[in-house]
């Protein structure tokens, strides 16, 4: 499989085939990861960066038409990521500045432990709202750092079930918390090389 072309593993990735998915996550992860490190410098941002790439070329594959290489696609993808990350670290540095030039500081501690608390209560709430299985998957994820091929063992489902659920929880969270709330709330342990890990 491994010297399939880009055009003719991509069909497959169509057709569902997460192991001609795996092979082009080896084949460009390490270009991809070393065009968005030059701009970033940053190793964290990176690897999210990356995540959301493929993740977004799994999720989309139906949707997404290539000539001959996938790379010009992931190219486009990794430049408006990082043009989005620059954008967001412009407003974190411009709130920053704000708040250093304050008389008072904008939070004392206590009342930035109660926001935390909220936050974290706020969390809470989302997640129980979500249905069973989904909630099930995203705590056995989140919580246990259980892998995608782990879930999907335990629960006896495919690990195509589990991505999606966790792909969905992460929607849900995002639109009722943001952003911002959920890079505080929930580290991103899980990588694109673990969740879709094929032996």
């Amino acid at each position: 499989m491994k010297d399939l072309s880009d055009k003719a593993l991509f069909a497959l990735v169509q057709d569902h085939d997460e192991r001609a998915f795996a092979v082009l996550l080896e084949r460009h992860s390490g270009l991809v990861y070393d065009l968005v490190y030059k701009r970033t410098r940053d190793d964290d941002d990176t690897k999210d960066i990356l995540q959301d790439i493929f993740i977004s070329l799994w999720n989309n594959r139906e949707k997404i038409r290539i000539e001959e290489s996938i790379y010009p696609y992931l190219h486009r993808s990794a430049k408006y990521a990082v043009i989005d990350l620059a954008i967001k670290n412009q407003r974190v540095t411009a709130y920053q500045s704000l708040l250093a030039k304050q008389d008072e500081p904008f939070c004392h501690p206590a009342e930035t432990g109660l926001i935390a608390s909220e936050l974290q209560q706020q969390y809470e709430q989302e997640v129980a709202r979500m249905p069973g299985t989904m909630q099930q998957i995203f705590r056995l994820s989140r919580d246990q750092q259980l892998s995608a091929r782990e879930i999907a063992l335990q629960l006896q489902i495919s690990e195509q079930t589990v991505r999606n659920n966790i792909t969905l929880a992460l929607k849900k969270l995002r639109l009722s918390l943001g952003s911002d709330q959920l890079i505080v709330l929930l580290p991103l342990s899980l990588y694109i090389s673990s969740a879709l890990a094929v032996n």
